[in-house]
């Protein structure tokens, strides 16, 4: 049996905080995520935030992280390298000089960076990691190895490693079949197996399932029943279990959660005017049955939401992940800025 035990908001600032990553290390829980006006309007460049706490409940600002002013960095991810934690992020910057990011007919191009502390308080500068126009996008350890998943812009998605997490090379290129893939989550069972899950960008029915084995060269692929952005993957007992988010039409209609009172609406969509239409995606964990997904469990979320991280331990599943569902009850947001927010839920094994 499984259930929430509690979720709590951890971060609120009113701004635009999203894309979250979460890992245990040295005796503190690190989330991660970016810290912006909006999630990608005209003009808007968000920097990296590392907060910490070593009880779950008091949380401090540990890290600000920025490559350049006009760049937008987003999507960070926390690395365990024993001795030295590390944060990898995207970096969107434009492509001619002095350009706006993110208006109609912008060319932008991308960088991956990587930052590391050996004590969690002192930060070393981003540096650039792997090749350009690649996004790092999730990077996970398995013994002395550290694996990855970079994307482009069109689509291509490579599987890298690194030893040291700053030099990373690319062992394969996953075929994408006949869909673009972005977002990829990973995980190495103990068998030696390596699984991944992967958004598609083309399509709104489904992600994909991609499955190797070492050397990690050849690559399975089969089409999943759900749609999953932004997928996280991490053994809980003997299951692998599957963050993200997922359009609410394809969930069962008992786990949907109904939508808030009217006057709760209306005080939201005072601070982002899209959170007045019905809500269609939320934040989803699956089990990964063979080849297909069984929901588990949809947490409280509405509008922009989702991304999570995840730490497994003993008797509970603790998550990382963000949404506006709370957001009137929060700071109030400069004018033109859409606020969002970011939670941390335990999810207790019964």
């Amino acid at each position: 049996m499984v259930r929430i035990k509690e979720i709590r908001k951890i971060y609120s600032d009113g701004r635009h905080n999203a894309f979250t990553d979460m890992e245990y290390w040295k005796g503190h829980y690190y989330v991660t995520f970016r810290n912006a006006g909006g999630h990608a309007r005209p003009g808007d460049y968000g920097d990296i935030l590392v907060i910490r706490s070593g009880d779950l409940k008091r949380w401090e600002v540990c890290a600000r992280l920025s490559t350049s002013d006009d760049h937008d960095d987003r999507d960070p991810a926390l690395l365990d390298l024993g001795d030295e934690l590390g944060v990898f992020f995207g970096s969107s910057f434009p492509e001619e000089p002095g350009g706006l990011l993110y208006t109609e007919g912008s060319e932008r191009r991308i960088r991956s960076y990587a930052a590391f502390t050996s004590d969690g308080a002192d930060w070393s500068s981003p540096q650039p990691v792997y090749e350009p126009d690649f996004w790092l996008w999730q990077v996970e350890r398995f013994g002395e190895v550290s694996y990855g998943t970079a994307y482009n812009r069109e689509g291509r998605l490579r599987l890298v490693h690194s030893t040291d997490g700053r030099n990373w090379e690319t062992v394969s290129e996953i075929p994408p079949d006949r869909f673009k893939s972005t977002e990829a989550g990973l995980w190495v069972t103990e068998d030696g197996k390596m699984r991944l899950v992967i958004r598609v960008r083309e399509s709104s029915g489904m992600a994909l399932l991609a499955w190797g084995e070492p050397p990690y060269k050849r690559w399975g692929l089969k089409e999943l029943n759900y749609t999953v952005h932004s997928p996280v993957i991490r053994p809980v007992g003997d299951e692998l279990w599957v963050a993200g988010r997922a359009f609410g039409r394809q969930l069962p209609s008992s786990m949907v959660p109904p939508e808030p009172p009217k006057e709760k609406i209306e005080a939201l969509a005072r601070l982002d005017e899209r959170l007045a239409r019905p809500q269609e995606w939320h934040v989803v964990l699956w089990r990964l049955v063979g080849d297909s997904l069984e929901p588990i469990l949809v947490l409280p979320s509405r509008g922009d939401n989702a991304y999570p991280g995840m730490v497994v331990e003993e008797g509970r599943v603790l998550m990382s992940y963000y949404s506006q569902h709370d957001v009137d009850n929060g700071p109030k947001p400069k004018p033109g800025e859409c606020p969002s927010e970011i939670y941390l839920a335990e999810i207790e094994l019964c």
